[in-house]
């Protein structure tokens, strides 16, 4: 991590959906800089009314300690009030990293306070940890790639068997045909809209084929 950016606060707000790599990122900081680590779980306590007290000590450590506040964007108002207080007056050995979903829901003095970090992934860190955990098991086999252009809608059955992901498949789709294309607007529209998204891609390629037909 940059040392300017450590120099100049302590306090990081580490925002990503469920599931993108926030708890990872932060042990692996906390292991990196050779600190202790403590968590403290707010979603299930929004006041705070168990956890001032202790926070309140664990900030003055003497020792390098990354404090670890799960779920900081769930706690109330005056909860919140407290928390900028703590980010204000904690030792300079303790670095405060604050895991929030939505980041909207903190108070702004909080948000001026840290140092934004945004952890974003296409595939979630969970399903990359199960992917590669499944390799080492030797139950799961890459899958060939495919040539979304030469698709016929019988290979839909087989590629559903082969337990293929319909949405990259998509994606490979609006690599070989742009996002301008009318039927690939209308594929993602329907998936936006709760509609099966093999049903979508079996749709695209019914309707693609009848354009190469009118073609030829």
């Amino acid at each position: 991590m940059n040392n300017q950016i450590q120099q100049r606060k302590n306090s990081f707000l580490i925002n990503g959906d469920a599931g993108t790599g926030k708890s990872h990122f932060i042990r692996n900081e906390a292991k990196i800089n050779k600190a202790k680590l403590f968590r403290w779980n707010v979603r299930i306590d929004r006041s705070l009314r168990e956890g001032r007290e202790i926070l309140h000590q664990q900030v003055r450590s003497k020792e390098k300690l990354y404090v670890w506040i799960e779920g900081a964007d769930d706690l109330t108002q005056e909860a919140q009030a407290f928390l900028r207080r703590i980010l204000e007056t904690a030792s300079s050995n303790v670095v405060s990293m604050l895991e929030v979903r939505e980041t909207w829901r903190l108070s702004q003095p909080i948000i001026s306070r840290c140092v934004p970090i945004c952890i974003s992934k296409t595939t979630s860190y969970r399903s990359e940890r199960g992917y590669q955990l499944a390799k080492n098991l030797k139950i799961y086999n890459e899958l060939p790639s495919v040539n979304v252009k030469l698709l016929v809608l019988k290979d839909i059955i087989d590629l559903r068997k082969k337990a293929y992901d319909p949405i990259k498949l998509m994606y490979q789709l609006i690599e070989e045909y742009t996002l301008k294309d009318k039927n690939v607007l209308i594929m993602f529209k329907n998936i936006g809209a709760g509609y099966s998204a093999w049903i979508q891609l079996a749709n695209f390629i019914a309707l693609t084929s009848k354009t190469k037909d009118n073609l030829i």
